[in-house]
Formats: C-alpha cells, sequence, structure tokens
C-alpha cells in the first residue's frame, strides 16, 4: 500500500513541477542553445524509460513474441528492448513497424539503442 501511495504523490508532484522546471530552466537561459538539444535528449530518455517500465505489460504483449527480451527494466529505453528483439527475431509485426519508423527518423535507430547503456 505505500509503494501506491508513493506513487500517487510522485505523479501529482510530476504533473504540477516539471513542467514548472522545464520552464524555468529554459527561461533562465542557463542552458545555452548548444546545450540545449543534449537537455531535450536526456529528457526524452527519462520519459523512455519511464515508457518501458509503465507500459512494458502492453509492449510485451503487442511487440515482442512470448519468448524475446522483456520490456520493463527502469534504466532501459523502449529504443534498446526493440533493438534487442529485432537482432533476435523476436519481434512482432507491430514491433517492426515501429521500429522501421524509428529507423527512418534517426537511421539505425533501434541498433545503436541496443547497443548503448541506456
Amino acid at each position: 500500500m505505500l509503494g501506491f501511495i508513493l506513487l500517487i504523490i510522485s505523479i501529482l508532484l510530476a504533473v504540477i513541477l516539471l513542467p514548472v522546471g522545464w520552464l524555468y530552466s529554459l527561461f533562465t537561459l542557463r542552458l545555452s542553445i548548444k546545450r540545449l538539444g543534449a537537455y531535450f535528449k536526456t529528457i526524452a530518455i527519462s520519459i523512455d524509460q519511464l515508457g518501458n517500465v509503465v507500459l512494458s505489460n502492453l509492449l510485451n504483449d503487442v511487440l515482442i513474441n512470448k519468448n524475446g527480451y522483456k520490456f520493463g527494466d527502469e534504466d532501459e529505453t523502449i529504443s534498446k528492448v526493440l533493438g534487442i528483439n529485432k537482432a533476435n527475431n523476436t519481434l512482432l509485426k507491430t514491433g517492426k513497424i515501429i521500429s522501421s519508423i524509428l529507423n527512418r527518423i534517426d537511421k539505425n535507430h533501434v541498433e545503436k539503442a541496443s547497443k548503448s547503456d541506456n
């Protein structure tokens, strides 16, 4: 029960404070234009890792076959798990489509992600 209470508190704080903190960082200009891209990428990776955990049951059911490398590790991105499953030939049709889309946006995206630390 404590875990559920902490989850609710963290969601409420995130909904309120994340936009405030993000806007504060942008408007105080503490981030140079050069560092802005890295800042956005770091946020995207964090959200991706959260999605890998929150959506793990859904992703395991619709993107990979039963023998696939499972989604759900908080230290991995969805792209990394897709890349591992692509290499292992355990993607379902929907997983192949999503991997293909990501690879069109960023060449060899899932393959590169599967070799990364995230």
